[in-house]
């Protein structure tokens, strides 16, 4: 009942914000563009109190019925909800600017000023789709103790929140493949999050999938939204191709060893210690790398997928010191996205106590967030960068 009523408190609170931030840009159009006729004014805020609903509308339009139309209704709601984002920003500097301009008793021309800043705001949120869909190759080098000779100077390439779906479609998939292919590495490691949590045929993404070459195999772990679109239907759509999933199990590749850590599920026993018991796989004496979705703890996972899911996003325990134990030499995350829009950023900085991105060395143990290939939400980025980290192992 308390995960119901998290649910329900947040979803009224993130309403709540929307219908302020669409009543700010009504007022605020109508007030510095001088509009005065009752019609105008109506119409003006029919069309933001739908765009308000928008994202509601679309998401309950596609589990209704999936076609061209729920789909290109559903992206455009998405792109709205993050130009909002930069129209409110730019509403709160031209607010500034008048009354900046009122206290030193300078009249100015608010109209040309606003449309200086709404212009803006919407050359930097299409800045920031052409800057999502162009991910560029992340270069790190890790070193591992008692790393075999046989991996010495191998390349891995890590890919994380490619989110899969409606938005991120095949060829966005095809190209990523491409880039990952030119590079030649030696294994991939997929950190969650392959799929979005929205509709739409998984089918299609099985051919590209396969196209993926690394020579020592592609390895994959699941992440939170895997587990929004039902973890039977991307598990069923990942048998048909040749990566290879890691349900809290270890396998040893040519003497590195690959721990795959699921991201906890609902009403699922938390069996991750099991993973490292000494009648498992597990080796402490062997070079590591650990595969999970968020860069936090995997010991105090919370059998409540709702308790799990708000405090990863608002209260993770960044505290590593069970897989540092355990002999973890690398552990690779995504998730956070690097905040994907300015200013959310210094928000997933904060949170994750600076673990949300970058390569972080504590002794033997390296922890890599990637900021991830795909998006949530917006189809957007602005203050980070779709990226492939492609990982030398030293």
């Amino acid at each position: 009942m308390s995960t119901i009523i998290t649910f329900v408190l947040f979803i009224l609170s993130v309403l709540i914000v929307l219908l302020g931030a669409h009543f700010l840009l009504y007022v605020s159009v109508v007030h510095f563009f001088t509009i005065t006729t009752a019609t105008v004014k109506i119409y003006l805020a029919a069309t933001l109190l739908f765009l308000c609903f928008s994202f509601l509308i679309s998401v309950i339009l596609l589990r209704w019925n999936e076609n061209v139309f729920t789909h290109c209704f559903y992206i455009a709601s998405v792109f709205w909800i993050g130009l909002l984002i930069y129209l409110v920003m730019a509403t709160g500097l031209i607010w500034f600017i008048f009354g900046a301009k009122k206290l030193i008793g300078h009249s100015a021309n608010m109209r040309t000023i606003s449309v200086l800043f709404y212009g803006l705001a919407a050359l930097v949120s299409f800045y920031g789709i052409w800057n999502a869909f162009h991910p560029h190759l992340k270069n790190i080098e890790v070193e591992i103790e008692n790393l075999p000779p046989v991996w010495k100077n191998k390349i891995v390439v890590q890919l994380s929140d490619v989110h899969l779906g409606i938005i991120h479609g095949t060829n966005f998939l095809r190209r990523v493949v491409s880039l990952v292919n030119a590079i030649k590495p030696h294994m991939i490691l997929i950190t969650g999050d392959l799929f979005d949590g929205m509709a739409g045929d998984l089918t299609r993404f099985i051919e590209p999938l396969n196209n993926l070459q690394a020579s020592r195999g592609v390895f994959y772990v699941t992440g939170n939204h895997e587990g929004y679109l039902g973890l039977k239907k991307p598990l069923s759509i990942l048998r048909d191709t040749y990566i290879s999933v890691l349900d809290m199990e270890v396998v040893d590749v040519d003497g590195l060893q690959i721990v795959g850590i699921s991201f906890p599920e609902f009403d699922k026993e938390d069996n991750v210690k099991n993973v490292f018991e000494s009648g498992g796989n597990y080796n402490p004496r062997k070079p590591s790398i650990l595969l999970y979705h968020a860069p936090t703890n995997i010991s105090t996972s919370n059998n409540s997928r709702g308790s799990q899911q708000f405090n990863t996003y608002w209260f993770p325990d960044i505290d590593m010191t069970f897989v540092k134990q355990k002999g973890i030499d690398l552990q690779l995350s995504g998730h956070t996205h690097q905040g994907q829009l300015f200013p959310f950023g210094y928000l997933t900085k904060m949170i994750y106590q600076g673990y949300d991105y970058g390569l972080h060395k504590d002794g033997r143990f390296n922890l890599y967030t990637t900021s991830g290939v795909g998006t949530w939400g917006p189809p957007m980025r602005i203050g980070s960068s779709s990226e492939i980290p492609v990982i030398k192992l030293k």
